[in-house]
């Protein structure tokens, strides 16, 4: 059975090891040769928007308005109460 080259983005695992897709991991198992070339081109992540489970919450806030005037409300409502508190 040959393998053909595959390209996919892998997590490096807090031991050092490279995460690999269950589906190639299936296909490697039948391989008869048990040796594979590796290469490792490492990929920068600044500028790659990366989701964060917090930003959920703000996705109501967020429709169609800019961060000036969500700082304005979020102000407004700090500063109309009395004590600071809810």
């Amino acid at each position: 059975m040959k393998l053909k080259a595959v390209e996919y983005l892998a997590n490096v695992l807090s031991d050092g090891h490279l995460s690999i897709p269950d589906e190639i991991r299936k296909k490697l198992k039948h391989i008869s040769k048990k040796k594979v070339k590796v290469s490792i081109e490492v990929v920068s992540l600044h500028g790659v928007k990366r989701k964060h489970p917090a930003f959920g919450i703000w996705a109501d806030r967020l429709s169609g308005k800019s961060s000036v005037e969500i700082a304005e409300e979020l102000r407004k409502q700090i500063e109309s109460r009395a004590d600071g508190s809810q």
